[in-house]
């Protein structure tokens, strides 16, 4: 009987043969793959460590220049309170004219009161100007009204000078100055306002009559103070108002 072929021997040496090439070469094949793969992942890892910091740069440049939107308008200072002076009886009442109410005023408040009120403005501020002059220490406002006046604007200034020569032009008191040094700055101050040609003539006469006032009282030399607004009574001046004989 024959054979089928392939079915002897020979065909099993033969189709084992065949069978372990084909293993050789897939383990070949899988060999020679495994060393690409490697490369692949490598470059890959390489392109992920060179791109990380690149995009870590980025994104905190990107944090720092962009500023967080505002949040709102920023905010403003509350409004002042209105002065307790304003309902005083006291205040109210030495609010006009009346010399005897500025003069109560003065006594119950003193100087240094006196000057806080400036800070209150409008009515209390020129209500405790007039009173000023009233006080018994009102030696003690000279030098804080001459500064305000110095750095006060034209259109304030003529209440502020008027109370200077108010205190300024007071009689002497048998005692001992309550603030020399506050003095003389005071007449430092009249003196350098007397001289501003800038000053309107009315404000310029009350910073004269001020300097002088204190001249009096050997705080300030009067040859310094200006006399350009004094009337012209000079020798030359008489003649020249004479008709000729």
């Amino acid at each position: 009987m024959r054979r089928a072929p392939g079915s002897g021997r020979g065909g099993v040496r033969h189709g084992g043969v065949g069978r372990g090439a084909v293993g050789r070469g897939a383990v070949g094949r899988a060999r020679g793959a495994a060393p690409a793969a490697a490369r692949l992942a490598s470059v890959a890892l390489l392109a992920l460590s060179l791109c990380a910091p690149l995009a870590c740069r980025r994104e905190s440049s990107t944090g720092a220049t962009v500023a967080p939107p505002p949040s709102g308008p920023p905010p403003t200072a509350a409004p002042r309170p209105p002065s307790p002076r304003l309902t005083d009886p006291r205040w109210r009442r030495a609010a006009g004219d009346d010399p005897l109410e500025l003069a109560r005023l003065a006594e119950a408040e003193g100087a240094t009161e006196l000057l806080a009120a400036l800070d209150d403005g409008g009515e209390i501020e020129r209500t405790a100007l007039r009173a000023l002059p009233y006080a018994d220490d009102a030696d003690l406002g000279l030098a804080p009204l001459a500064e305000r006046a110095r750095a006060a604007p034209v259109a304030s200034l003529g209440p502020l000078l008027e109370a200077l020569l108010g205190i300024a032009g007071r009689p002497p008191r048998p005692r001992e100055p309550l603030d020399p040094d506050g003095l003389r700055v005071a007449a430092a101050v009249l003196l350098e306002l007397s001289g501003r040609q800038d000053l309107p003539a009315a404000q310029r006469a009350l910073a004269i009559s001020a300097a002088r006032a204190l001249a009096d009282k050997g705080l300030l030399d009067p040859g310094r103070i200006p006399a350009d607004l004094d009337p012209d009574v000079s020798p030359q001046g008489s003649a020249a108002g004479q008709a000729p004989p």
